[in-house]
């Protein structure tokens, strides 16, 4: 997981500088997800391993504010509910330990699933939570959400010193998924 922490600083360097936010909805088909970043995102696709299995991990990030918005999609080896379960504790609990971290909040959550017009066809559990930790030897928080559905799971995640609270709202409550056949 040291590789998904040195994509997203790599995230951060792609991304644009400007402090504004400039909110437009991305959505990946491929991935089947879309959600609401402030800038234009930077793409990559890495290799990691969860637990006991090496998945594909597609990410899109874009920076703004001083903060990393960023999602990420891992094709799991099947759609298993265990697989899935097992998927989404690894990524949570090596997202904290990147940034030496310790959780704050963690609450449930539900992600909305919509067709391709955008029209609600169900509701996932899903998990938040929020982390004080550090890294490059500077303070950062972090607020993450995190959810499987099929042979994905899914994390996005604010990174940064100070993230804006209604940025960082704006940017978890838009998360969802689009593809209502799985």
């Amino acid at each position: 997981m040291k590789l998904v922490l040195a994509a997203l600083a790599a995230m951060l360097l792609l991304g644009a500088c400007s402090p504004e936010y400039n909110w437009r909805e991305v959505r990946s088909p491929e991935h089947g997800y879309a959600v609401m970043l402030p800038a234009r995102p930077a793409s990559m696709t890495r290799q990691i391993r969860l637990r006991g299995f090496e998945v594909t991990m597609a990410m899109q990030g874009a920076r703004a504010g001083g903060a990393a918005f960023t999602v990420a999609a891992a094709a799991l080896p099947d759609d298993s509910r265990a697989t899935r379960e097992e998927a989404v504790a690894s990524m949570r609990a090596a997202m904290v330990r990147n940034i030496a971290g310790t959780e704050r909040a963690s609450a449930a959550a539900k992600v909305d699933v919509v067709d391709a017009g955008g029209a609600a066809c169900g509701r996932l559990d899903a998990s938040r939570i929020e982390v004080h930790g550090r890294m490059r030897e500077e303070r950062v928080a972090m607020h993450a959400g995190f959810v499987a559905h099929g042979a994905r799971a899914y994390q996005w995640v604010v990174l940064g010193g100070a993230p804006d609270p209604e940025q960082v709202r704006t940017f978890l409550d838009s998360f969802r998924l689009t593809d209502c056949g799985r």
